[in-house]
C-alpha cells in the first residue's frame, strides 16, 4: 500500500519540487492527502451517525404502529414485533464499532498503528524510491538484461501507475458529482452513497451506473420523476466521462476492461478488503503493461531476424 500511495504521489511531489525545496513539497502533498482523507471520513461517518439517529426514532414507532393496525396488526403482537425492533436498532452502534467498547478500541488501535505505519513507509518511498530502484537495477550485471528491465520498470511507471492516477481522479470526481447530486436531490447518507459510487467507478464503462443505482433507486420512492432526473443525471455522467475521461487515460496507458477489473477487484476484497481491491487491480495494470511490453519486444526481435541484411555491390 505504502508503494503504491507513493507511486501515485511522486509527480505531484516532483511539480511542487520544481518551486519549492523537495521536504516541503513531500509535507505538502502527505498533508493535503491527509486532510481529503479526512474529510472523507469525517462525511462517512457524520451521515452514518445521522441516519442511524432516524433509524432508531422511526423503526420502534413504525414497529408499534404495525401492532396497532393493519392486517399484521395481531402477527406483529405476537411475535413483539416492536420490542424485538427497539433491541435491534439498540444493538447497531455497537455492531458499527466492531463490538464492544473494549473491542472497538483495540480495533481502533490496531487500524491507527496500520495507518501510521502506512503513512510513514509512504513518505519513506518518496523520498528514496528512485534511488532504491536504482539501486536494485545495478544488481543486475548483464548490461542489455539491465537496459531491459529499466525499460519495463519506466513503462509500467508511466503506463500502469499513470492508469491509476487517472483512474482515481476519475473516480473522484464521479463521487463529487454523486455527492452533490444526492445532496440536491435530498437523499439520505449521500456521504457514503458517494464513496460507493467513486468505488465503482473504478470499473471501467459499466462502474458509474452500477454505483449510482442506489441513489436512483432512493430518489424513486419518494417521488418516480426526481428518481428519472437522476437516472437522466449519471447517464450523461457516464456518457461523458467514457469519451472524455476514460478513453483518453486509456490511450496513454494501458487498457484493463471491465471483465479485469471486477475479476482483480473482488479477489482483493477476499483477501484485503477494499484497500486490498484497489491494489488488486493496480497489479493487475502493472501484469498487462509487462506482458504488452514483452510481446512488443519479441515481436521486434522476430522482424529484426526476418529482415533481410543489405549487401553491398561487391558482395
Amino acid at each position: 500500500m505504502a508503494a503504491a500511495t507513493a507511486a501515485v504521489l511522486t509527480p505531484a511531489v516532483s511539480a511542487l519540487a520544481r518551486r519549492m525545496p523537495r521536504g516541503a513539497a513531500i509535507a505538502i502533498v502527505v498533508l493535503v492527502s491527509l486532510g481529503v482523507a479526512g474529510g472523507v471520513v469525517y462525511g462517512l461517518v457524520g451521515d452514518v451517525v445521522a441516519q442511524l439517529r432516524v433509524l432508531q426514532d422511526e423503526a420502534p414507532r413504525l414497529a408499534q404502529e404495525l401492532e396497532r393496525s393493519g392486517r399484521f396488526a395481531e402477527a406483529a403482537r405476537e411475535a413483539e414485533l416492536a420490542e424485538r425492533v427497539e433491541t435491534i436498532v439498540d444493538r447497531v452502534p455497537e455492531r458499527l464499532r466492531g463490538g464492544s467498547p473494549a473491542e472497538a478500541v483495540r480495533s481502533a488501535t490496531t487500524r491507527g498503528l496500520a495507518f501510521l505505519a502506512v503513512t510513514v513507509l509512504t513518505i519513506f518511498l518518496v523520498l528514496h524510491g528512485p534511488r532504491l530502484l536504482g539501486a536494485a537495477g545495478r544488481q543486475i550485471h548483464d548490461e542489455a538484461m539491465r537496459e531491459r528491465v529499466a525499460s519495463i520498470t519506466a513503462a509500467v511507471e508511466r503506463r500502469a501507475v499513470g492508469y491509476a492516477r487517472g483512474t482515481a481522479l476519475t473516480a473522484a470526481l464521479a463521487g463529487g458529482f454523486a455527492f452533490v447530486v444526492a445532496r440536491m436531490a435530498g437523499v439520505p447518507g449521500p456521504a457514503p452513497l458517494a464513496v460507493w459510487v467513486a468505488l465503482w467507478d473504478v470499473v471501467p464503462v459499466i462502474g458509474a451506473a452500477v454505483g449510482a443505482l442506489p441513489i436512483v433507486v432512493l430518489a424513486a420512492l419518494v417521488s418516480p420523476a426526481r428518481g428519472l432526473v437522476l437516472a437522466i443525471a449519471f447517464v450523461t455522467w457516464q456518457v461523458v466521462e467514457q469519451f472524455a475521461l476514460q478513453r483518453p487515460i486509456e490511450r496513454r496507458t494501458v487498457r484493463v476492461g471491465p471483465f479485469l477489473t471486477v475479476v482483480a477487484g473482488f479477489a482483493g476484497i477476499e483477501l484485503y478488503g477494499i484497500a486490498g481491491a484497489l491494489l488488486a487491480i493496480l497489479a493487475m495494470a502493472v501484469v498487462l503493461v509487462v506482458v504488452e511490453e514483452l510481446v512488443g519486444a519479441g515481436a521486434e526481435v522476430a522482424a529484426q531476424g526476418d529482415r533481410v541484411p543489405e549487401t553491398h555491390g561487391d558482395e
